[in-house]
């Protein structure tokens, strides 16, 4: 089971509503050019995990803005738009770290070797 798109999924279904099959297709399709257009031509395996992580962690930044931005014409207490803006800032670190990190292992070329929890990856494709 990929739960990288089971994420997904959950995510777009709390971003549309549920009769609205067309926000759903188009949406994924969107995803799915902005993965292609970050992953590049030939990526690693490496880079496609990398661009997996860019691109659910824009879609989650996106959720979290639009739920603060809704929260501010429902008269959100100090606490609530504090904790809103508490999960929006972290999900922007988030965002930032993985492009930061594909930004990384493409500067370092094709020919990489990474030990993870003993187990070795070889970014090149």
């Amino acid at each position: 089971m990929d739960y990288g798109k089971v994420a997904e999924w959950h995510f777009i279904e709390r971003m549309t509503k549920d009769e609205d099959f067309d926000s759903k297709v188009l949406l994924r399709r969107q995803l799915g050019a902005i993965r292609e257009e970050i992953a590049g031509e030939n990526p690693s395996v490496l880079e496609r995990l990398l661009a997996e992580r860019v691109v659910a962690t824009w879609l989650q930044l996106q959720l979290f803005e639009g739920l603060y931005a809704a929260g501010m014409y429902q008269n959100m207490s100090e606490k609530q738009g504090s904790y809103q803006q508490k999960r929006l800032d972290r999900a922007h670190r988030n965002h930032l770290s993985a492009i930061r990190t594909l930004a990384q292992i493409r500067k370092l070329g094709p020919a990489v070797q990474i030990n993870i929890a003993e187990q070795q990856i070889n970014t090149a494709g």
